[in-house]
């Protein structure tokens, strides 16, 4: 259960597990009514705290509620799963559910079920006998392939996002939140990276 989201195991007709993700049945005017508030407060601040407007507190609250609307919409991240599935299709060691688009829309999510531990479960991950060194080095090698070589992130990989699966693979979940550099970003993140590794 997420604050936008209720997650649930299925089957489909042909006896395949799968997950559910169906959006909170009216959780759209209450994420509204909540941004109008935060729009009015994030006014009030620019207006009458001259200190504060540098941080832009009305372009923050719209970069909020863009990021909001994307997420309200599951077939959005259904599209999100899909180029992650395709960006990692040749990666034995990074798993992305498959999507059954047929079966998505903005307020469902249908997606594969893989059975795997908790990225939260050290005890668990430990006892089948993972490797939780060179899973974490498996997890940023995914996260360094995202955003330098392909562009296009998670943007919330947490734990509660990962689970793990014999032969020290990982499982990445709940697209909901992505990110996105173009070639010339990613080339300034590259020689940031270089800069900070050379101590230049």
């Amino acid at each position: 259960s997420a604050s936008i989201a209720q997650v649930h195991l299925a089957k489909l007709e042909d006896g395949t597990p799968v997950v559910l993700k169906i959006r909170r049945p009216g959780i759209r005017p209450k994420i509204m009514a909540d941004l109008r508030l935060l729009f009015h407060f994030a006014s009030l601040v620019e207006s009458e705290m001259p200190e504060a407007r540098r941080y832009r507190p009305v372009q923050i609250a719209t970069q909020i509620a863009r990021s909001l609307e994307r997420e309200l919409d599951l077939a959005v991240e259904a599209r999100n799963i899909e180029r992650f599935y395709t960006d990692f299709l040749d990666d034995p060691y990074v798993v992305i559910p498959k999507v059954f688009p047929e079966y998505t829309s903005e307020s469902l999510n249908v997606q594969e079920y893989i059975d795997g531990i908790a990225g939260t479960d050290t005890a668990a991950i430990d006892a089948a006998g993972l490797d939780r060194k060179l899973l974490a080095a498996r997890g940023a090698e995914a996260i360094l392939k995202m955003i330098l070589v392909d562009g296009f992130f998670h943007a919330d990989p947490h734990p509660g996002n990962v689970f793990y699966l014999p032969g020290n693979r990982l499982v990445m979940i709940d697209f909901g939140m992505v990110g996105r550099l173009s070639p010339m970003r990613r080339n300034q993140v590259i020689d940031l990276l270089n800069g900070i590794a050379s101590m230049d």
